[in-house]
């Protein structure tokens, strides 16, 4: 089978075969194409308001429309598999493939600074504050008014991080939509795509210490300042010293092996084990086993919140409708936070994050943890 490549304003000589890679480089640092469908059907979930195919995000970047945006949110524990070759959402954004015309969202980036007056701890991809949340707006072009299409690269099950932060700072919750299936199966359905190597002077490829946003106003409104999406330790301390009585219930992103203290921790200097009273939800066990860019049927999710420990909410009882998600860094708390409220078990008001997570409390020679490691 073949693939014609159809390039937009740019010639090349010749075309390739689905197996074969991509159209021979032209002179240009990047150039855009589409493909056509493969005659093959690709399966796709039903999906919410918030969570859209790749055929429906399509159909968005068909438009054309200078209010719709998308954004890759690929991110990466910087030690995984390999330790030795990492992967970088943000290199790979670089080199391409990437969907025309999209944005990366850095969370690493549009962070405070570690060492900062709004990170004292150093910890890693906190919840950037408004105005820096605005700033970064303001240099990807985008308004309050537009609809963004979060996706991610294959095998990426981080990218909810990206996708919360833009949906909990200040850009209204209903315009952010995120996609369900990676840019491979983009390309497969015929997506448009950008190949080739940005050049280093592409505005896409803004660092925020390179802009002075903290010596400017940014134009870009944010609807709320939404402090109280997050958490801090102080008030998971609360949580954990009030025990039956609190009004929350921690849940834990992180593995089952970690969350007992019997498997290591990927970063050092962590203690093993999870806060008392809180609750395993592994997030992996809530993606799709055979594509970790997709969230499993929402009944199904549902369910394995609800035999971790997670009741529904019964008429005027307000016992633990609050959840704090936590994790390792703040990271896969978001698949959390996501996979709750699409589910229908919470609603977004009922669901934060502890942003420090285990980083932060795992730590900590102050805070308590149980741990069955040796």
């Amino acid at each position: 089978m073949f693939r014609r490549l159809c390039c937009i304003g740019i010639m090349t000589t010749k075309c390739c075969s689905l197996s074969s890679g991509f159209a021979t480089q032209t002179k240009a640092s990047y150039r855009l194409y589409r493909n056509t469908p493969p005659t093959r059907n690709l399966m796709v979930m039903a999906t919410s308001k918030n969570l859209v195919t790749i055929p429906e995000a399509i159909a968005a970047h068909k438009q054309k429309s200078k209010h719709i945006k998308f954004i890759d949110g690929s991110w990466h524990m910087p030690v995984g598999d390999n330790p030795r070759n990492p992967r970088n959402g943000r290199a790979e954004f670089i080199s391409g493939p990437r969907i025309s015309g999209a944005f990366y969202f850095d969370i690493d980036d549009i962070a405070p600074v570690m060492g900062s007056a709004d990170n004292p701890k150093k910890l890693p991809h906190m919840k950037p504050s408004s105005k820096l949340f605005a700033s970064a707006m303001d240099q990807m072009g985008i308004s309050p008014s537009d609809t963004l299409y979060v996706y991610a690269t294959k095998d990426c099950a981080f990218y909810h991080r990206a996708y919360w932060t833009l949906r909990s700072c200040g850009h209204d919750p209903s315009l952010v939509k995120l996609v369900q299936g990676s840019l491979n199966e983009w390309e497969e359905c015929g997506g448009e795509l950008e190949e080739g190597q940005l050049p280093e002077e592409d505005e896409r490829l803004f660092r925020m210490s390179d802009l002075n946003w903290d010596e400017k106003t940014p134009t870009y409104q944010v609807m709320s300042d939404n402090e109280d999406v997050v958490v801090d330790m102080d008030q998971v301390l609360n949580i954990v010293n009030q025990k039956d009585a609190a009004d929350a219930v921690i849940v834990d992103a992180r593995s089952a092996g970690r969350f007992v203290g019997t498997a290591p921790e990927p970063r050092p200097g962590l203690r093993g084990g999870h806060i008392p009273n809180s609750l395993n939800v592994p997030f992996t066990d809530l993606l799709d086993p055979n594509d970790k860019t997709k969230f499993r049927p929402m009944t199904e999710v549902k369910d394995i919140f609800i035999k971790a420990g997670i009741s529904p909410i019964s008429g005027d009882d307000t016992s633990c409708r609050k959840i704090v998600c936590s994790c390792g860094s703040g990271v896969t708390a978001a698949a959390l936070a996501v996979g709750l409220e699409e589910c229908g078990l919470r609603s977004k008001e009922d669901i934060t994050i502890f942003d420090g997570s285990w980083i932060e409390w795992g730590s900590s020679d102050s805070t308590p943890i149980v741990s069955d490691g040796k």
